[in-house]
C-alpha cells in the first residue's frame, strides 16, 4: 500500500495555466496535467492508493473557494484534501473550525506564499489553533524552488514552533527542509516531529537521505511526491533503493500516515499496480 502525503491539484478550469506558471517560476517539468483526473491517472499507473492534496492559499479571500473545492475533492475515490487558512486572517479560529466541521483531517502552511515567516506570530496562532483542534499541519520547509529568497521555513523557525507550541501533527515537507538538510540533521533529526520525503530525491547528497530517515525514525517519516512536480513511480524506486528495512519501507509508504489519521479505505487498498516489494496487508 502507498499514501502520497504530498500532491497539488487544481480546479479544471485554472489547471493548466497555473501549472504551467509554476512551471516557468521553478524551472521544473510538470508530470500531470495538474487536474483530479491526471493525478487519479498517474496513481492508477504508478501503484498509490491514496493522494492527499495540499493547497497553497495565497490571500484570505481564497479561503471559501478553497473550501469548496477541497470538499468536491473529498468525494473523489483515492484524493482527500487538506483546507487552507491564511495567517493574519482575522477569521482564523472560525475558518479552522469549518475546516474541521466538513471533516478535512489538516491544513497547509506554506510561509513562502504567504509572505510570513513560519515562526511569525501570525503563523504560530495559526498552528497553536489548529492542533488545538487536532488537525494535521502540513507545512512547506526549507527553500521554495520558485521563490527562493528569503527563505520562510528554516529548520531554526521550526524549532521554535515545535517548543513554543508543540503541535502533535505537524508534518515538516521535503525531508524536513529542501536544501537545508544538514541543518535539518542538527536541529530536527529525532524531534517530535513528522518529516514528509517530497521532492528530495536528485536534490539531497547520497547517503544523507537514508541517515536521516533512519536517524529521526521511519515512524515519523511519511512518502510524498510534490506531484506534479515528481513521478510517484520514481519517487518510491527512490525510497526503496535507500536499502529500508521492510518495516521501515512500511511505515514511509502508509503506515506514518494512518498514524496521523489519513487512512486507506480498505476496499481501494489492493488497487493500482501496487509495486510487489511494498507489502499490500
Amino acid at each position: 500500500m502507498v499514501i502520497d502525503f504530498h500532491t497539488h491539484i487544481f480546479p479544471e478550469q485554472i489547471a493548466q495555466r497555473s501549472v504551467q506558471a509554476l512551471a516557468e517560476r521553478a524551472k521544473v517539468f510538470p508530470h500531470t496535467d495538474g487536474t483530479a483526473d491526471g493525478l487519479k491517472k498517474a496513481m492508477k499507473e504508478q501503484g498509490v492508493c491514496l493522494s492527499v492534496v495540499l493547497p497553497v492559499i495565497t490571500a484570505p479571500r481564497q479561503f471559501d473557494s478553497i473550501l469548496r473545492f477541497a470538499v468536491k475533492v473529498n468525494e473523489t475515490e483515492g484524493l482527500i484534501s487538506f483546507g487552507a487558512v491564511f495567517p493574519g486572517d482575522p477569521d482564523y479560529k472560525e475558518r479552522l473550525r469549518l475546516i474541521r466541521e466538513y471533516g478535512l483531517k489538516g491544513i497547509k502552511i506554506h510561509p513562502d506564499y504567504h509572505g510570513t515567516d513560519l515562526d511569525d506570530l501570525k503563523t504560530l496562532r495559526l498552528i497553536e489553533e489548529a492542533a488545538s483542534l487536532d488537525l494535521i499541519i502540513s507545512v512547506h520547509a526549507g527553500v521554495d524552488i520558485g521563490l527562493p529568497d528569503p527563505v520562510r521555513s528554516t529548520p531554526a523557525m521550526a524549532v521554535r514552533v515545535l517548543e513554543e507550541i508543540g503541535p502533535k501533527k505537524l508534518v515538516l515537507a521535503h525531508t524536513g527542509g529542501w536544501k537545508l538538510w544538514d541543518e535539518v540533521e542538527e536541529l530536527l533529526v529525532g524531534r517530535d516531529v513528522c518529516f514528509d520525503l517530497s521532492f528530495t530525491d536528485g536534490y539531497i547528497r547520497p547517503g544523507q537521505w537514508k541517515r536521516i530517515v533512519q536517524n529521526h525514525g521511519s515512524g515519523r517519516c511519511l512518502f510524498g511526491t510534490d506531484s506534479p512536480w515528481s513521478t510517484q513511480s520514481g519517487t518510491i524506486r527512490a525510497v526503496k533503493a535507500l536499502g529500508l528495512t521492510e518495516e521501515e519501507e512500511a511505515d514511509v509508504f502508509y503506515r506514518t500516515a494512518e498514524k496521523l489519521g489519513v487512512k486507506i479505505p480498505r476496499s481501494s487498498s489492493r488497487s493500482g499496480n501496487i509495486d510487489p516489494g511494498i507489502s499490500s496487508e
